[in-house]
């Protein structure tokens, strides 16, 4: 993508499904690794593949170039957003594993948003980057090499937003680790000259494995202020202390909200490290940061379109 050449989000996306027509042509030339990225794109795509009360999916982009296949979906219209979020995903997490289920929250949390208030929002599922195992997840090896991408999108997409509309990231496990090293490049690197700059105001980490300390040495490292950085660890989510204990980093530095449930509203505590465990009908039922109905998407959709959380 070369910038400047594009004048609408949209444009972007029809340029990517169009490639992706082409791309599904020649998958049974691709390894095993590819083949499953372009399956699991295409099912995250497939009208019929979610509830039709979930916002319809287009595709951003699917790189298939490099050593790993990265994809990102799009759910909402960004060329007329109040709102987008970059939702971005954590160790193990990889398109040709898990992009129809990464897609799938990024419209529960579209869904949230509009529940709390806001306009027009439109949530990117962002897997654009090879996602480390656990114990790979420990060094800041992938978050520092990766971060250039994370930051192009992004700078790339906010180009062409509206110029009204808000842009935040919600990060979960090694993804906030990422997140940080690309919020601390942008901040970093100012827009060129007569380029209005991305408008990531807020992030809000959920399970996170830390972010170095040397990022966050100032209140308004990572162009963000501490008063709009979030985080929540769940009590029983023993991956991420683990994870910062074992790879020495720290907290957003930011403000706490609450994952641990809100009865009196019926919402549901978390329950673990993942982003999704709740399975209907089960007799003793878990939860995970991005299930529905739980106060952890609840308190995030409203941080995410500028509020604050209303139970903490």
């Amino acid at each position: 993508m070369v910038p400047g050449t594009l004048a609408t989000v949209a444009e972007l996306i029809e340029r990517a499904e169009r490639g992706f027509e082409i791309t599904k042509g020649r998958r049974d030339g691709f390894d095993q690794d590819r083949k499953a990225a372009v399956d699991g794109v295409a099912h995250a795509l497939r009208p019929t593949s979610m509830h039709r009360r979930l916002p319809a999916r287009r595709l951003l982009f699917l790189d298939l170039e490099g050593p790993h296949p990265l994809a990102a979906v799009v759910l909402g219209d960004p060329d007329h957003a109040t709102h987008l979020t970059w939702q971005v995903s954590g160790a193990g997490i990889r398109p040709g594993t898990a992009m129809w289920g990464t897609a799938r929250e990024a419209g529960e949390l579209l869904l949230e948003q509009r529940a709390a208030g806001a306009g027009a929002p439109a949530v990117i599922a962002w897997l654009g980057y090879p996602a480390p195992g656990m114990f790979r997840a420990l060094s800041d090896r992938t978050a520092r090499t990766c971060a250039a991408r994370l930051a192009f999108d992004i700078r790339r997409v906010g180009e062409l937003l509206p110029r009204t509309a808000r842009m935040a990231i919600e990060a979960h496990s090694y993804g906030a680790t990422l997140a940080a090293y690309a919020l601390a490049r942008l901040d970093a690197e100012p827009p060129p000259a007569g380029q209005a700059g991305p408008l990531i105001d807020t992030l809000a980490t959920i399970g996170s494995a830390g972010i170095p300390d040397r990022l966050l040495r100032d209140p308004s490292d990572l162009g963000i202020p501490s008063s709009r950085r979030y985080e929540a660890v769940a009590s029983r989510d023993l991956l991420a202390r683990c994870g910062r204990l074992l790879s020495g980093r720290t907290t957003v530095a930011g403000l706490p909200f609450a994952v641990e449930g809100h009865p009196e509203s019926g919402l549901h505590a978390v329950t673990g490290h993942n982003t999704s465990r709740f399975v209907p009908g089960s007799d003793d039922p878990e939860y995970g940061y991005r299930d529905p109905g739980t106060l952890s998407l609840h308190n995030l959709a409203r941080i995410l379109i500028g509020g604050t959380p209303p139970f903490s």
